[in-house]
């Protein structure tokens, strides 16, 4: 039997996989997983009225040290207005609302970056460039990657519109489906992660088996724990997995 982990849309994949196959799956490990919770009650009003996901403010540092590069983003962080209205503007809202009819009809991240031809790598340069903490030899490695990835023929993301709805909210949340679990289950959180951690408590809380169940937060990292604080990651990782065999 393994141990199955899943970040993101994969955790949200690999927790249907333990519910249909416990026999095996030796433990599971969630990374910050969408689609657990049910979308807030006044979600649809948010998304009619141009808000996204709501994301904590700041960024993730390293582990050990604090760079130059991380030093001047968060400066130019704090140095950002604040909106005087507090919420978004007509531009914002016009773009937000035509990504989410995208999203409706099927059309992909990965799609656009695609529909972008010779301007696709400059598109993921952009995104990548958010990473400040990481070295400059990384991020172009990190660009090369997911460029890479999603130039290539679509696949699994065929299924993300039917599967989730704008916000990354299930349209079958896994938060009325995973008591069913019967497999030893730690669920992983970037501190500021935009996934909020609370549906794995209350998947924890839910679960009918007598198996172990852990959630554990990782300080200084976002969505991408496992890129934004490899150290302790890691060491929570290598942890669980060590600790089938003890």
């Amino acid at each position: 039997r393994m141990t199955l982990c899943g970040h993101s849309f994969g955790g949200y994949m690999s927790a249907l996989y333990a519910l249909k196959y416990p026999d095996r799956v030796e433990k599971l490990v969630l990374v910050s997983p969408i689609g657990i919770p049910e979308a807030p009650p006044d979600f649809d009003e948010k998304l009619r009225q141009g808000y996204g996901p709501a994301r904590r403010r700041g960024r993730a540092s390293p582990p050990s040290e604090r760079t130059p590069e991380y030093e001047a983003a968060e400066a130019a962080e704090a140095a950002e207005p604040a909106s005087k209205s507090g919420g978004p503007s007509r531009t914002q809202i016009m773009w937000f609302r035509l990504a989410m009819n995208l999203w409706e009809r099927n059309f992909t991240p990965q799609w656009v970056v695609r529909s972008a031809g010779p301007f696709s790598r400059r598109l993921i340069d952009m995104y990548v460039g958010r990473f400040t903490w990481l070295s400059e030899l990384q991020r172009s490695a990190l660009a090369a990657y997911a460029h890479q990835i999603s130039v290539l023929p679509g696949s699994s993301e065929s299924a993300l519109g039917d599967i989730l709805r704008p916000g990354a909210f299930a349209r079958r949340p896994l938060v009325n489906r995973l008591h069913a679990l019967a497999v030893p289950t730690v669920f992983m959180y970037g501190a500021n992660d935009w996934v909020d951690f609370t549906g794995g408590e209350q998947v924890i809380r839910r679960i009918t088996a007598n198996v172990d169940t852990r959630l554990f937060r990782i300080p200084r990292a976002g969505h991408n724990l496992h890129l934004e604080n490899a150290a302790d990651f890691n060491r929570v990782l290598v942890g669980e997995m060590r600790a089938i065999s003890d």
